[in-house]
């Protein structure tokens, strides 16, 4: 599996709407042109406010991914081995789990 040589896709996942934005987040998995099993993808994570996610932990496609500075990473075939995982949540101390979901932005 492999994505075109020619083009970036990029799939966005949003919280559950949540009153205060600071609870709120949104992720954006980036996959590079002619991203295969080994390619590194990107994720940048973000607060309700558009401001990085200081540290947390991503459970995305199977995954609990480290969050810092509002960056984190997640390889092509961990996503794809994990795409039918159902759990979507961003974790943050002292806040509580925030759940979300796949969006179309």
């Amino acid at each position: 599996m492999k994505t075109p040589d020619d083009k970036t896709i990029a799939f966005t996942f949003m919280s559950h709407p949540e009153r205060l934005p600071e609870l709120r987040w949104t992720a954006k998995v980036t996959f590079p042109p002619g991203s295969g099993p080994d390619t590194v993808l990107p994720i940048t994570v973000v607060d309700g406010n558009e401001e990085p996610v200081e540290s947390g932990t991503l459970e995305l496609a199977g995954s609990k991914i480290p969050v810092k500075d509002g960056r984190a990473e997640l390889l092509y075939a961990d996503f794809v081995k994990g795409k039918h995982s159902v759990p979507l949540w961003l974790y943050r101390d002292g806040v509580q789990p925030v759940p979300g979901g796949l969006t179309f932005a």
